[in-house]
């Protein structure tokens, strides 16, 4: 299941709170009830690389160096979402899991949810509306760009409560594990232990 619309209704300060950074581009950002993944999207991200400030970066992750239109990449390869258990295999982007991993911070994402024959949307959020951020890798385009993708992993009780047409949700990292998930020079296996760290909903 391809989880391809969050939402971003935090202001700019609420989220330089919760990121304890500032907007590289503040002015650049704007809340947003619905981010759409189909249409070309530019969403704030905490790299690896730059982890001292929020950076907008594309979602849907490119490969290193591309140089040719995002909407070209995506109508072959749809990579909103990059599964946990596709990281094992020699995929052009699996590298990133290690080298360049990003916190990408929302305020909520939608699933959808099967009843009586007809599919209704659903929306995931903390009840208090509080941002959290989804575990991320990203590359850079040839002009220095960021691009992303939001890692999925096998949903858990919670989830399944809501989203009933899939095995899969975004990886929530709890308020703790934001800081390891960007740490350098970490083990592929700590990497792989915070990827199966249960999801924390709460504040």
């Amino acid at each position: 299941m391809m989880y391809y619309k969050i939402s971003n209704t935090a202001n700019r300060e609420t989220l330089e709170k919760h990121l304890g950074r500032p907007f590289i581009y503040p002015d650049l950002y704007e809340k947003n009830i619905v981010i759409n993944g189909f249409e070309e999207a530019t969403i704030p991200v905490v790299s690896m690389e730059n982890h001292h400030v929020i950076t907008p970066a594309i979602w849907g992750i490119l490969p290193e160096g591309y140089k040719e239109d995002w909407s070209i990449f995506q109508n072959i390869c749809n990579t909103l979402n990059v599964p946990i258990s596709s990281m094992d295999k020699h995929l052009w982007y699996a590298k990133s899991l290690a080298i360049q991993r990003c916190l990408i911070p929302v305020t909520g994402f939608f699933t959808s949810y099967l009843k009586d024959g007809a599919i209704y949307p659903f929306y995931f959020s903390r009840t208090n509306g509080n941002p959290f951020c989804l575990a991320g890798i990203y590359n850079k385009t040839h002009d220095g760009f960021l691009s992303c993708s939001i890692i999925t992993c096998k949903a858990d009780d919670v989830i399944r409560k809501v989203h009933n047409v899939g095995q899969t949700m975004p990886m929530i990292l709890s308020n703790e594990l934001e800081s390891a998930w960007l740490q350098e020079g970490i083990e592929m296996n700590d990497i792989k232990e915070i990827l199966n760290t249960p999801h924390d909903y709460q504040i």
